[in-house]
């Protein structure tokens, strides 16, 4: 099946709730996310200008059961601080920002294409798609529908967890030899970590496999939903776990 069709097809399944002004809202993300060989994960974001807080819950496949949240991700936007909350573990493990300073361990070409956009598209909140792809070294990592100017604090805070976990990920590069890097998920995960947002908010996003071809499709996140509310403060609180540093 075309894969412009299948995103397309995709896209028309979003349903969105009028966004109504309050003194301070939250905008709650509603995300489906779906690994090869891998159960559908569906994913929660809750992003206020202090906090973006992340949720997820496996959906088994074979039943449609839904496991319960074993935990979350807080990140402190203002003091650029992760936390993730294990359940499980009772414990927290912490995450602050620190600059990327070392060099890539291979070159990096990064390119990022525009593909003409289907006329028949929908428009959504009055907007064009854009469909995207991102090249490293001239090889395809990403395919995505974009929508320019949507949520631009979404895509604010998004970009500003990118770039903590950036910070984290390079600094193991310096322990891992340098055969095994591949460029994709090096400008993904550490040197490009804001590439997937420069072109607008993306409302579906398809990370290719090794073998760079559109087809060999590894993971596709598709936006199901958005809506504003006020939330209590306390659902960005932490548990009293034991709290371990990693950087």
């Amino acid at each position: 099946m075309n894969t412009n069709k299948i995103i397309i097809s995709s896209l028309l399944l979003l349903f969105f709730m009028p966004i109504v002004s309050y003194a301070a809202p939250a905008t709650i993300l509603y995300f489906s996310e779906h690994e090869q060989g891998s159960d559908e994960v569906l994913i929660t974001m809750t992003i206020t200008e202090q906090y973006l807080r992340i949720d997820d819950r496996l959906i088994k496949t074979s039943n449609q059961e839904t496991e319960e949240n074993k935990g979350f991700v807080l990140f402190d936007r203002k003091n650029k601080e992760i936390y993730s909350v294990s359940y499980e573990e009772q414990q927290i493990i912490k995450i602050k920002y620190a600059a990327v300073t070392i060099p890539s361990p291979i070159k990096l070409k990064l390119n990022i294409l525009s593909l003409k956009s289907d006329k028949n598209a929908p428009l959504i909140k009055g907007k064009k798609t854009q469909q995207k792809q991102i090249y490293v070294n001239d090889k395809l990592c990403s395919n995505m529908i974009t929508i320019p100017g949507l949520m631009p604090d979404a895509v604010t805070a998004l970009k500003n967890f990118n770039q903590v976990l950036a910070g984290q990920q390079a600094e193991t590069l310096r322990y891992i030899p340098g055969d095994p890097h591949e460029a994709c998920d090096l400008a993904r995960h550490s040197f490009y970590p804001q590439s997937h947002l420069e072109n607008g908010f993306p409302m579906v996003m398809q990370t290719i496999g090794e073998s760079g071809k559109i087809e060999d499709v590894k993971s596709t996140r598709v936006l199901l939903d958005f809506k504003q509310q006020v939330i209590a403060d306390d659902f960005f609180s932490l548990p009293e776990y034991d709290i371990f540093k990693i950087n």
